[in-house]
């Protein structure tokens, strides 16, 4: 479960920003829409609105970059390899600083609190830090600067690594410590790695229906993608995926085929979807199923089927999932009836958290969101990106309507239009 995600001077965001998952101490909300982890009380969904350009997409990217450095997707394997860095460019403070990530988790009741600071050849420094009853306890601390620690007692995987004599960790200085730690079979730190796997992340402009494709194949999913699809008021029957062998050798171009050798051609495999309706005679009666390929769907439809799966997976296995621009294609009450997948405990009982951007205004009300789970994002008059809560508003009640004082100005992360003229 996510409590709390910073970060500073990646892309539009030059100081730092964070977005907690934290219930405020506000009394006035009425909406439950929060868990409880030891005592932690924690959001299952936030929203985050601002005015094209605002930098909230740049929100979503800082998460799946942090996911997928700790992962290593970038494959740094040589002490020569360079790291991916997006500073701030803005600025000539920052055009040529490092970069700070850190992120504030439970993993099996257990909070931890894991950062790193790097730029494109170094990571000056990286930390990790466990609560198990209340109290944290430093279990290592990496400084290229000062000197290292690795505690003995509770983070003895990293003891090979550390040079007590010099006091320092001797891992490539373009390495996460973490790393190298997993490899050697470290059990806290695979259990972080863990944690970040079950990070979904989904760009909701650009989603694919194989994602979902994906995940049917591997979990099983389709009777409860059917199921979701069904609610949304979509007359899709039944879902049909074939897998067809194919020849490599016939997706070439007829210039290069003389050139290769049959004996080398392999087979791979096509996943087709095919949609099922029922068909009707002229009285109204079912006389059969007509099959459509997905590609002959609406927009929304195909998006809604790309959602499914992950949503579902989500859910079951109480992940985190965080989706650029959800409401993109689909119907505001349809788009209402995801985020309550999320609210209601009586369905989500794993506790996932689901984080989100949109310009959907009709989400913005009282009895779908809390203040707390509201957050705006605005770029400052340096063109570096902030963001808020509405809680942070004084004076604001719960049962206002959000919607019409975003839309009048009172929050804030709207865009002002300029006149135009020819």
């Amino acid at each position: 479960m996510l409590i709390q995600f910073s970060v500073n001077n990646y892309r539009s965001m030059k100081d730092t920003i964070s977005l907690n998952m934290l219930v405020s101490k506000s009394k006035n909300d009425k909406l439950k829409n929060y868990f409880s982890v030891r005592n932690y009380n924690l959001l299952r969904s936030s929203v985050i609105y601002g005015a094209n350009a605002s930098g909230k997409s740049n929100i979503v990217r800082a998460m799946v970059f942090m996911r997928n450095f700790v992962l290593n997707t970038f494959k740094i394997i040589q002490s020569t390899d360079k790291l991916p860095h997006e500073p701030f460019k803005l600025s000539n403070e920052t055009e040529n600083s490092s970069t700070t990530f850190e992120i504030i988790f439970f993993k099996d009741k257990i909070k931890y609190r894991y950062g790193f600071e790097y730029d494109s050849d170094t990571i000056y420094s990286e930390w990790l830090f466990a609560d198990e009853k209340g109290k944290e306890a430093k279990l290592f601390v990496r400084d290229i600067d000062k000197e290292d620690y690795v505690n003995r007692e509770k983070f003895k995987e990293g003891l090979k690594f550390f040079d007590k004599k010099n006091k320092k960790i001797n891992i490539s200085k373009n390495q996460l410590f973490i790393w190298k730690c997993d490899q050697e079979n470290g059990e806290i730190s695979k259990s972080i790695l863990n944690w970040f796997k079950n990070f979904n992340v989904l760009d909701g402009v650009d989603i694919k229906a194989n994602i979902t494709l994906d995940l049917i194949g591997k979990l099983n999913l389709k009777k409860e993608v059917l199921e979701l699809i069904k609610t949304g008021d979509i007359d899709i029957d039944d879902i049909g995926i074939e897998e067809e062998e194919i020849d490599n050798f016939n997706l070439l171009p007829d210039v290069l085929k003389s050139n290769v050798s049959l004996d080398k051609v392999q087979k791979i495999s096509k996943i087709s979807i095919n949609t099922k309706h029922k068909k009707f005679d002229k009285n109204g009666n079912v006389i059969g199923k007509e099959e459509f390929d997905l590609n002959d769907e609406s927009t929304g439809t195909k998006k809604l089927f790309s959602l499914a799966a992950p949503i579902i997976d989500t859910l079951q296995n109480g992940k985190i999932l965080v989706i650029d621009e959800l409401e993109a294609n689909l119907h505001p009450i349809l788009t209402q009836n995801l985020i309550k997948l999320f609210n209601d405990e009586n369905i989500n009982k794993k506790n996932a958290q689901l984080i989100f951007t949109t310009h959907d205004t009709n989400l913005l009300k009282p009895y779908i969101f809390r203040r707390d789970q509201i957050w705006f994002s605005e770029k400052n008059k340096f063109s570096s990106t902030e963001i808020y809560s509405l809680v942070e508003f004084k004076g604001i009640r719960a049962s206002e309507d959000f919607e019409k004082e975003y839309i009048q100005g009172k929050y804030g992360a709207i865009p002002y239009i300029g006149k135009f003229e020819f």
